[in-house]
């Protein structure tokens, strides 16, 4: 036992504290991910330069994030999305095989206007085909397609690392 008076004190305090970092770390990580990747940025969609929706997206930028995309994702927080970065335009192929989620699956030619927007249905093998040589996909749920037109503007804004 201490003869400190102060020390019920800060003992009180450093309990009240240390819940609180948890919880701080916990809300931070939270936000932070989206289906395992990491928050990346903010994606801004227009159209006649009006802003017509925007997404948090994380960057699925190596093949084997190509590869896996959302397969296994069992929630997407509404407003986020997972933005597909290839080196290249060319056809893109994709489908919902282990993706219990429906989707929809935006194609983005290369001058960042979209050009497709195709419904992805969960665990799908179908295929679906970008209509021409697309450099950019973003995956978000279906229902948030709605507000996006083929001809939009994309435009990425990244968060400083």
């Amino acid at each position: 036992m201490r003869n400190d008076a102060s020390y019920p004190i800060r003992r009180a305090r450093n309990l009240l504290i240390l819940p609180t970092i948890a919880m701080l770390l916990f809300v931070n990580s939270a936000a932070a991910d989206i289906c395992g990747y990491p928050e990346r940025g903010t994606l801004v969609v227009t159209r006649d330069g009006q802003e017509t929706g925007t997404f948090r997206v994380g960057l699925a930028e190596t093949r084997d994030q190509h590869r896996k995309g959302l397969m296994g994702c069992r929630g997407l927080a509404t407003g986020s999305g997972l933005l597909f970065i290839y080196s290249d335009a060319r056809q893109r192929i994709f489908w919902m095989k282990d993706t219990p989620l429906p989707l929809a699956i935006v194609f983005i030619s290369a001058s960042g206007r979209i050009a497709a927007i195709e419904a992805g249905q969960p665990f799908s093998t179908h295929h679906i085909r970008s209509p021409d040589d697309i450099q950019y996909v973003l995956e978000i749920q279906q229902a948030e397609a709605r507000a996006l037109q083929v001809g939009d503007r994309i435009t990425l804004q990244l968060a400083p690392e």
